[in-house]
């Protein structure tokens, strides 16, 4: 369930983070918003420390992908992108975001890349007119990246939030849902990122839509609408990895679905999800195939240990799936809240199981406003379950 956080980060900058995104906000039909207030908590932190360099940065090689790894290099080794999600827009009027250093520190805990998570309405507040600060800021941030020798991942359109995940989708680009408020209005937004962004290096995958929303679920309709934003992003880019996802995070499609989808190129796609499950149902599917709930996404769902095997249960769904489709699979969201019961041993059972199939994931995330699933302290040290997500 989506919550929202009003932080200070970094200097003076104002952050709003949408946390843990998860499908459990339809496990009832309701959004977070009918469901409940959203939290807010501020909190002060400070910049990651200086002395925390990265070590020497080796230049980045474009990625793409095959019907087995998500992430490839050019001599055809496979990379298992790691890391935090991060938010680098602050305040859509402001340059300010993470200094180097924080990139630096994330490169030497032995991270391989960070899942960007970007506002559309910071970009486009109006139909067609940019907001060149948002983009000038966003560049700042990928040259800091690459200069650590990390990897992006740009969450383009983060979608959360009431009406039917549109928060933050520009007032008038809204339409029926979030996902539709894309494939109608935003195909000019992410070729933007596209054209100014495509041929960097560091740029791993677009994932052009976090957690489409359709109620009722109609994954037949959501496909087709990928087919529309893949075809845009490939007129700019033909060659960046294009990131898909199910409806609400984790949801259960069936192969038969695929048939709407018919992109011009069917090359350079990853199927990804957001994994919060705790094993407390089987395979923990509900009748409409949504991740059941709760999860670890609402921030105190706990894990008992004795569930472990539904773990493998819940994601062997999606890796079937996948291997069906020829995509190959990257968890875009993982983790669960500090206090949490099982905190540690969650950790360790989502991370091993992510290793042993091969399966690169991003931690959610690197600082949170209100603490519960951030993985540093208020003054930029690591805390210390954070050398398990590596």
């Amino acid at each position: 369930m989506h919550r929202i956080v009003i932080s200070l980060a970094g200097t003076a900058a104002l952050a709003v983070t949408a946390t843990a995104c998860s499908g459990t906000e339809r496990s009832t039909g309701l959004t977070a918003a009918e469901a409940g207030p959203a939290t807010h908590a501020t909190q002060v932190t400070r910049e990651a420390p200086a002395a925390q360099a990265a070590p020497a940065a080796q230049a980045l090689s474009k990625l793409h992908a095959t019907a087995k790894d998500a992430f490839v290099l050019p001599n055809g080794k496979a990379v298992r992108l790691n890391g935090p999600n991060l938010q680098p827009i602050w305040d859509k009027n402001s340059s300010d975001t993470w200094k180097q250093a924080t990139y630096n520190a994330i490169k030497a805990k032995g991270f391989k890349g960070v899942r960007m998570v970007l506002f559309w309405d910071d970009f486009e507040p109006r139909k067609g007119v940019w907001n060149e600060k948002a983009f000038k800021t966003l560049s700042t941030a990928l040259a800091r990246a690459k200069a650590a020798g990390l990897y992006v991942v740009l969450d383009c359109v983060h979608l959360y939030g009431k009406p039917e995940g549109q928060s933050r989708v520009p007032t008038w680009a809204r339409k029926a849902d979030g996902m539709g408020a894309v494939a109608a209005n935003g195909l000019r937004f992410l070729q933007q990122l596209a054209t100014r962004y495509g041929k960097n290096p560091a740029l791993a995958a677009y994932d052009p839509v976090n957690e489409p929303y359709r109620w009722p679920v109609d994954h037949k309709s959501v496909l087709a609408d990928y087919t529309k934003i893949v075809n845009a992003i490939r007129a700019k880019d033909s060659k960046t990895t294009i990131v898909l996802e199910p409806t609400y995070g984790d949801a259960k499609v069936p192969v038969s679905a695929f048939t709407s989808f018919k992109p011009a190129k069917r090359t350079n796609l990853v199927w990804s999800i957001h994994d919060y499950y705790v094993g407390n149902a089987g395979a923990g599917y509900d009748r409409n195939g949504i991740g059941t709930s709760p999860n670890a996404s609402d921030g105190k769902t706990g894990y008992k240990p004795a569930n472990k095997a539904n773990l493998a249960k819940h994601l062997n769904v999606q890796i079937a799936m996948a291997k069906s489709v020829k995509l190959p699979i990257w968890i875009g969201e993982f983790g669960i809240g500090a206090r949490a019961a099982g905190h540690d041993q969650f950790i360790k059972d989502k991370v091993a199981l992510y290793k042993s199939k091969g399966i690169g994931y991003s931690w959610w995330e690197y600082q949170d406003g209100s603490g519960a699933f951030s993985m540093i302290n208020a003054n930029g040290s690591w805390k210390p379950w954070a050398t398990w997500v590596r």
